[in-house]
């Protein structure tokens, strides 16, 4: 039958598009299901115009509309779209424990046991230490903050093949410069025999006689099936979740962890004005992640910092100093004269307790409960605190970035199906396959159980090579 397959996988990000070449290599027939289009570098461009951006991401809000959350819905997902930055999670990450004294990651991935794993994601997308030369002038700034007061600073690792540092990275990169999975694994899927369907929105997955079927939306409206003996969920952490609890009345010993456990990998984004008297830093200019990220504060506050370049854009995330509007005239002159020589917007990242999730509304759409939690507030004010420092001591000023206090989402949503050792607290096992239902896995950031300590792409794409691994030897 034409739409029966040894596999079918929901999303090509890099949850999906990797087990879609590993399996295919292994004489699967597969079938990636996509909900976005195909854009390439001749359809990309470079603005921050949100009519364009729409085009190339999905935006869901939190329910409250205190924040919100942007993901990839493009073939290729949000490898297309993210900033670049790819670093190997620390070790300790993976030792983590919430605050209900659970241990969150499966006893069996640690990071020794995914260093191979990255070995072959590096391999495949050329992610590499980036040189001095290729940091920007905001990069630097920040790392000689740092280094000012005994801190340290190092290049980070990405995907680039002739970075021209135009600033547009998160727009989709119109040279080609940034190796997204359009350049490696979905074309090496592609002549491997899988077949990508775009435009096609997963509604629901119910059991079949061998396997599941999978029910979707295609480009033309009309609701078609495919059946799959495996089926791997991708979607990302708010559409892996809204599939399965769509699916409860066909899947109805799925664990009600599904959902729960919502996190943004301890993201806190913040700014620093520096002192009069700097050379200009050209802020907009040089890759969006600025080239640099600090492990500087890890040990004693569990917690990495990347420092980002910025369009004019960037004032829409309300930045002002604290104390102060931010709108209004006297905002204007203000803004007029930080950007772009004085300014510099950077992003903690940490492991953190995941306490939103992800539910149904009352029109079958997902929402995210994503609250400011006492637990979350003292989370954020722990974490930048030592910023505050930093600041102080170079003779800068510490800037919010929501009207009273840090912006504490965008990206890097993790856990809503997340891996686990206790099948009370975890939707999948340490194989990403979930609980109940044999050869229906879940391989994307939502199996990612918590913060990753860094930009969490790296380790979301080692952890889809070792699932993929796992099925190709036991499947």
């Amino acid at each position: 039958m034409a739409n029966t397959f040894d596999v079918v996988i929901v999303g090509s990000g890099f949850g999906g598009s990797i087990p879609a070449l590993r399996l295919a290599q292994a004489n699967k027939k597969v079938l990636v299901l996509e909900q976005g289009r195909v854009y390439t570098e001749q359809d990309f461009k470079q603005s921050w115009d949100l009519k364009y951006l729409s085009n190339l991401l999905s935006i869901t809000t939190s329910d409250d509309y205190a924040t919100f959350f942007r993901s990839g819905m493009v073939l290729g997902g949000g490898s297309v779209v993210f900033s670049g930055l790819m670093n190997r999670s620390p070790s300790e990450t993976f030792q983590f424990t919430d605050y209900n004294g659970y241990k969150v990651w499966p006893d069996a991935i640690t990071r020794q046991v995914l260093d191979p794993y990255y070995d072959m994601v590096e391999s495949m997308m050329q992610i590499r230490q980036a040189t001095w030369d290729e940091v920007s002038k905001t990069g630097g700034m920040f790392a000689k903050l740092l280094d000012n007061v005994g801190l340290t600073c190092d290049r980070a690792r990405f995907p680039y093949v002739n970075c021209r540092q135009c600033g547009y990275c998160e727009a989709g990169c119109i040279y080609g410069a940034k190796q997204s999975l359009m350049h490696n694994y979905i074309p090496q899927a592609q002549a491997a025999g899988v077949e990508f369907r775009t435009g096609c929105r997963a509604m629901q997955v119910s059991p079949a006689s061998a396997g599941y079927t999978v029910q979707y939306v295609g480009p033309d409206d009309t609701l078609s099936t495919v059946q799959g003996t495996i089926v791997i969920l991708a979607a990302g952490a708010i559409y892996s979740p809204e599939l399965l609890l769509r699916s409860k009345q066909s899947l109805p010993q799925l664990s009600d962890q599904v959902g729960q456990n919502f996190n943004n990998n301890g993201g806190v984004r913040f700014g620093i004005e520096l002192p009069d008297g700097l050379p200009s830093i050209e802020c907009y200019k040089g890759m969006d992640s600025a080239g640099v990220m600090t492990y500087a504060y890890w040990k004693d506050y569990g917690i990495t910092i990347e420092a980002g370049t910025s369009p004019a854009s960037i004032f829409t995330l309300n930045i002002h100093r604290e104390g102060e509007l931010g709108w209004g005239l006297d905002f204007k002159q203000w803004a007029h004269s930080v950007y772009p020589s004085k300014l510099i917007i950077a992003n903690i990242m940490g492991p953190v307790t995941g306490e939103g999730y992800v539910y149904l509304n009352n029109n079958n759409l997902p929402s995210v409960h994503f609250p400011l939690t006492k637990n979350l507030s003292n989370y954020i004010s722990g974490k930048i605190a030592p910023i505050q420092a930093l600041a102080t001591a170079n003779n800068a000023f510490l800037l919010q970035t929501m009207p009273t206090g840090y912006m504490y989402s965008i990206d890097h949503m993790l856990g809503t199906c997340r891996m686990g050792d206790d099948p009370a607290r975890s939707v999948a096992d340490g194989n990403g396959q979930i609980r109940n239902y044999p050869g229906l896995f879940v391989s994307d950031s939502s199996s990612i159980p918590c913060g990753t300590g860094v930009n969490p792409s790296t380790t979301i794409a080692a952890n889809a090579e070792r699932i993929a691994q796992y099925i190709v030897a036991n499947w």
